[in-house]
């Protein structure tokens, strides 16, 4: 027999998998700041997400402002290097072609490059 919170920790735990935890409401998006490259085409933005049980991350998105094929991909996710506190990130356009990620305070997790035609940096 299988004691009922373990099975309560298995079935949240599916249910999560399957259709997400923001659906479920264990998860929030908090979006932070929106910075539109030099003729507008791309836009890159902070978001940080807080799940219930873990420490909230940092993520740098970027989308194109037009057309169909618009949604936004993860090109960086930070987690702060003290809990308590939020990191210190911010993204500057160099360029229609090049962005900047500044990440104080921050442990990388996830971090691309390139993302379409943009040249992604991180100092």
């Amino acid at each position: 027999m299988v004691p009922s919170t373990v099975r309560f920790t298995l079935i949240a735990g599916l249910a999560a998998g399957l259709c997400g935890c923001n659906h479920l409401g264990l998860c929030s998006e908090d979006h932070l700041k929106e910075v539109k490259s030099p003729t507008g085409h791309y836009q890159a933005e902070i978001v940080q997400r807080k799940c219930i049980g873990s420490a909230a991350v940092q993520k740098v998105l970027m989308r194109r402002t037009q057309g169909f094929l618009n949604g936004a991909t993860a090109v960086a996710v930070f987690d702060a290097a003290e809990p308590e506190r939020l990191s210190d990130l911010s993204v500057r356009w160099r360029g229609e072609h090049r962005i900047v990620i500044t990440a104080n305070d921050a442990k990388v997790w996830y971090f691309q490059p390139n993302w379409r035609d943009v040249r992604v940096m991180k100092r």
